[in-house]
């Protein structure tokens, strides 16, 4: 179990109504025991607060991260880490949540058993992708996908997949997408693949609209390394845990499991399989 927690980086999405309220209320309350507070930059200043502006070095060594929102914001907070090893919880305020650990009505509970490291931490695989367009080289690290999708000009894209270094398939398709087991639940699983419960570390590998009668998602395992080669020179999009990251014409990007792992934190004894029905409930009307 991890030691008392004295510095705390809040992410909040302050596009929903309530949270730049709660949020403040919550930097009031962990102030008043002694726990160091800093945000984003952007987010500090749009609360009128740029005195809890963190940088890079700060929020990277902070003790944990409290993520004000829904999924979307703890997708957020882990692209700000860049593969730190801190701790990540959601206080869920949006529809799903599926990875928020903490409902709002129990967030200051939560919180007394956060600053004093009174939780476990769940380590998550992620992906990394390297990309490379003309004399552009970015890397990129995700927790639950990487996307390839067209680009403006909105032609399907023809991908030369090539798994450890031996050609695998040409894909005509509207794109690629490359999940974690985490991500299962997320753009693979909308696009009719597995669910993958989290335990396990493999690579999902599936087109996105492929003129073809193979549209299977593939399950590679974690130590195969895919390389895909645009084969005609159109724009495209890399996206990173749904949000477009790079728009140019690619040449390539490779996917590989990322040496760095999200650090997720536990407070409730509660199996995948449970959680996973119970967000179904939410997903789907019918199951209500």
């Amino acid at each position: 179990m991890p030691g008392k927690i004295d510095t705390i980086t809040i992410v909040p999405n302050l596009e929903k109504s309530d949270v730049p309220s709660i949020t403040l209320d919550l930097t009031r309350w962990l102030g008043e025991r002694g726990v160091k507070v800093v945000m984003p930059e952007g987010n500090a200043v749009a609360l009128g607060r740029s005195d809890l502006a963190g940088d890079d070095p700060t929020i990277q060594g902070s003790g944990a991260m409290v993520c004000l929102g829904g999924d979307g914001t703890i997708l957020r907070a882990v692209r700000i880490l860049k593969g730190a090893p801190v701790p990540v919880v959601g206080v869920n305020l949006g529809r799903v949540g599926f990875l928020s650990e903490i409902e709002h009505t129990d967030m200051y509970p939560a919180m007394e058993r956060l600053i004093v490291g009174d939780f476990n931490v769940d380590e998550r695989m992620m992906l990394k992708c390297i990309v490379k367009a003309g004399d552009i080289v970015q890397e990129y690290l995700a927790l639950n996908e990487i996307t390839s999708e067209r680009g403006y000009m909105r032609r399907m894209l023809v991908m030369d997949v090539h798994i450890n270094d031996i050609l695998f398939s040409r894909y005509t398709a509207d794109g690629l997408i490359f999940a974690t087991p985490t991500g299962s639940t997320a753009y693979s699983f909308s696009a009719g693949g597995p669910v993958v419960s989290p335990v396990n570390e493999l690579i999902l590998f599936a087109p996105i609209n492929p003129h073809s009668l193979f549209d299977r998602t593939m399950v590679l395992g974690a130590q195969d390394k895919v390389k895909v080669e645009l084969a005609k020179r159109l724009n495209a999009i890399i996206g990173v845990d749904g949000y477009p990251v790079l728009e140019t014409v690619i040449d390539s990007f490779t996917i590989e499991k990322a040496e760095a792992k999200a650090h997720l934190i536990k407070l409730k004894e509660k199996s995948f399989y449970t959680l996973f029905k119970e967000k179904l409930r939410v997903w789907d009307t019918w199951l209500r």
